[in-house]
């Protein structure tokens, strides 16, 4: 294995920990985005009593 410069280390560890993020991040949008628009469409379908004064 050969010795690897600073930065040439740091660029490629930041784009290694870039793409993990962004595929994590990518992951969770789109599991948050469907899990509100189920919540949402629960919550509208149903009876709310924890809004009830």
């Amino acid at each position: 294995m050969p010795h690897l410069s600073p930065i040439s280390w740091l660029t490629s560890m930041f784009m290694f920990w870039f793409s993990v993020s962004l595929l994590f991040s990518s992951l969770w949008w789109s599991n948050n985005y469907t899990f509100n628009s189920k919540m949402t469409s629960y919550s509208s379908s149903s009876s709310k009593p924890w809004n009830w004064s």
